[in-house]
């Protein structure tokens, strides 16, 4: 497993370095931020298992996410950070009438049906960020991104072997003739994973750009449904870093 990260990581620095060679301009940074959090700590590590029943996750600030007009979902969806030395934890909680999804294999497109994201781009150069992506078959989808004024390159030879992440579905997956009540997923980034960090672990008062997301389709694939954001984006697509809000992390235990 080292000898297959090892190989993965030396891919991803070999694409960074032709491509920031290639583009001298994508280290610029990103806009100001106009969504702000401040990432507490928990006071012990999350036992990820989709369930959101510590403490902490209802103690913790929540995150409403809301569509790119800044409207209201028809389906809710909360999303909550906290941390520890070794993790980044994420939590979305989703309203769902009609809990479905078909893909099963880590790394297949899952963003084309429902699904949870996040994008981290921790020294805030809008160019190069984790994508994260979980669906409610608990599949997983991380990738590194690099973002050329658009043009978007996905290295998915990289994966992070010490993530954690796991799905709990209050309803019946891919049965329609039912009214689900929603699912909730825990995900827990290491930051030994995240090499573009000023720091790691963070220190208090470190700055990272990053945003949330749901993708929530309750009438099937291809049909209309809800693209939501904790920091709405500017176009259809969620890679826009311009417009990631921005997290602080803290020493202050939620409490």
């Amino acid at each position: 497993m080292k000898k297959a990260f090892f190989l993965s990581l030396t891919g991803v620095l070999f694409a960074l370095t032709s491509a920031f060679s290639a583009n001298p301009a994508g280290g610029s940074k990103a806009a100001a931020a106009t969504h702000h959090y401040t990432v507490r700590r928990t006071p012990s590590p999350i036992n990820v298992d989709g369930r959101l029943d510590e403490p902490v996750w209802s103690k913790a600030e929540p995150i409403k996410l809301v569509l790119k007009n800044n409207g209201e979902p028809k389906q809710a969806t909360t999303a909550r950070i906290v941390w520890d030395d070794k993790y980044i934890y994420f939590a979305w909680d989703c309203e769902d009438s009609h809990i479905w999804s078909t893909m099963k294999k880590r790394d297949e497109p899952l963003y084309n049906e429902e699904v949870v994201e996040v994008f981290v781009d921790p020294d805030g150069d809008k160019y190069s960020y984790l994508e994260l992506e979980v669906n409610p078959l608990n599949t997983l989808w991380d990738g590194f991104i690099l973002n050329d004024n658009g043009k978007l390159t996905g290295i998915l030879a990289w994966n992070s072997f010490e993530i954690k992440w796991a799905v709990h579905l209050e309803g019946t997956l891919n049965d329609p003739s039912d009214r689900d009540k929603g699912w909730s997923v825990e995900l827990a980034l290491p930051f030994s994973d995240i090499y573009t960090a000023p720091n790691s672990p963070p220190e208090a008062g470190d700055h990272w750009r990053v945003n949330l997301y749901r993708i929530d389709l309750p009438d099937g694939a291809g049909k209309p449904g809800e693209p939501s954001a904790w920091s709405p984006v500017s176009g259809r697509s969620f890679h826009d870093p311009d417009r990631f809000g921005e997290v602080v992390f803290s020493d202050e235990m939620v409490r």
